[in-house]
């Protein structure tokens, strides 16, 4: 565990060994977000995603520096198939520690696959809409906007939720039965859809009963007392036996001609009437799919129209802001070298001010604390980033390693170790522009350095 104030490591005591601010309530505290983690992720290890989803939140709440917690959470909303969210807090991760961060490659994993990102992000836009639709009392649309999303992304359980809520609405249990059973599929304890299924055995077992005490009621009332012998009157037969076998045939005759006009009369009408019921329901279909892609092709739109609204007043914002000079770019880089600076960042200092001429700042007390942040940071941050570079180079991580070294040579122009490493790592990475780049600095400006033989051979091959 690590100083909140100066980063330094603490110890058993209250307070911090190198700054010596009082640590106890800070260590209370990121017990307590470690302790909700290790409950996040019991709970995650038995599917139990939404309670795995209120710990892990509470953790970061309570530490939001808590990395595991909150790239875990960012895992176990990719499960529920909610990537936006998902990624919304690999983001914050990465942002919250560059280095060493597995959330990167998180990231680099789900944006890999740009069609299935696509697909995804569409999916929670038409997810939006159908839950719009929904509010306003639209569920023949909100339907027809779930059963695509669910077809597409089917671990997004509160899509699937809100499609079997309509469902019961429209008293179509075994549907929402269905998609009840894949949220718990996925997640085993989701309270949400465990309600849904206790509303709907309710409401069948309230109709089951109403029909059982229907039954009985109509069973009583055809009980009657049974006739005895002296009630029954028994009607005189009047069969005849036929006289002869040609009035047989006649009524055979007979017989077969009413059944084939039972047939013309009664069957047929009612086949036709089921082939014109289903034309004109799948009519009906093909209108509701045709009107809602009419309604989402007008609300993006309507969507790209803002967007792009928006980029021009931006851009007109931009060029105000920033003057035809870029003098207020260049202040802004010291201003923000100076508040890396005084939150103990000499490394992040240095660099925001690297690629900064002083000489084209455009106000003295400008020049002055670009002058006193430069010799206080330049020159250690420089060496931080080579050590950092060469450790990184030394594992082979030469994609690491280039940015590292070209860094310290921005915070360094003297530093040639960190140029010629930086050339190598390109070579390694088959990058053969940018090390010839390099090779070229070693050439022009460190002659006299022992790397200027490979360096002019490379060039001169290259």
């Amino acid at each position: 565990m690590r100083c909140f104030k100066c980063n330094e490591v603490l110890t058993k005591e209250s307070h911090c060994p190198n700054c010596g601010i009082d640590v106890s309530m800070y260590k209370k505290a990121v017990m307590a977000s470690n302790a909700y983690y290790n409950l996040g992720l019991s709970k995650a290890k038995v599917r139990d995603l939404s309670g795995a989803v209120e710990s892990l939140k509470m953790s970061i709440t309570i530490n939001k520096k808590n990395i595991d917690a909150r790239n875990l959470l960012g895992l176990v909303y990719c499960e529920m198939g909610d990537v936006v969210e998902a990624l919304s807090e690999w983001v914050i991760s990465k942002n919250i520690q560059p280095d060493n961060n597995c959330a990167e490659d998180y990231i680099t994993d789900i944006q890999s696959n740009q069609n299935k990102f696509e697909l995804v992000t569409s999916t929670i836009k038409k997810y939006n809409l159908s839950l719009r639709y929904a509010k306003e009392g639209n569920t023949d649309m909100a339907q027809i906007q779930l059963k695509k999303v669910v077809s597409q992304n089917p671990r997004l359980l509160k899509a699937q939720q809100l499609l079997a809520l309509i469902y019961i609405k429209e008293k179509e249990y075994s549907k929402a039965r269905k998609c009840l059973a894949s949220v718990l599929r996925v997640d085993r304890n989701n309270t949400l859809a465990q309600l849904y299924m206790q509303a709907i055995d309710e409401e069948l077992s309230s109709k089951k009963k109403e029909s059982q005490s229907s039954l009985k009621k109509r069973n009583k009332d055809d009980d009657r007392k049974p006739l005895s012998g002296n009630d029954v009157i028994l009607p005189r037969s009047s069969y005849k036996e036929p006289s002869n076998g040609a009035i047989t045939i006649i009524n055979i005759l007979v017989g077969v001609a009413i059944g084939a006009a039972l047939i013309w009369f009664l069957i047929i009408p009612s086949r036709y009437r089921g082939l014109t019921s289903e034309y004109n329901k799948s009519l009906q279909e093909y209108s509701e799919q045709l009107s809602s892609g009419n309604v989402e092709l007008n609300s993006l739109q309507n969507q790209l129209d803002s967007v792009k609204k928006e980029k021009e007043s931006l851009e007109t914002r931009l060029s105000q802001v920033s003057g035809a000079d870029g003098n207020n770019k260049l202040l802004t880089a010291v201003i923000k070298a100076a508040n890396l600076y005084i939150s103990n960042d000499s490394t992040g200092a240095a660099e925001a001010i690297a690629d900064v001429d002083v000489s084209s700042l455009p106000v003295e007390e400008a020049k002055t604390l670009y002058n006193t942040i430069s010799g206080a940071t330049m020159m250690n941050a420089a060496n931080d980033l080579y050590n950092r570079g060469m450790t990184a180079y030394n594992k082979a991580d030469y994609t690491t390693a280039a940015d590292l070294l070209v860094r310290a040579y921005k915070c360094d122009k003297t530093k040639a170790d960190a140029v010629f490493y930086a050339a190598k790592s390109y070579v390694a990475l088959n990058q053969p522009d940018n090390a010839k780049k390099y090779y070229q600095i070693i050439a022009d400006e460190f002659k006299s350095s022992g790397y200027v033989t490979e360096a002019q051979a490379y060039v001169q091959s290259h």
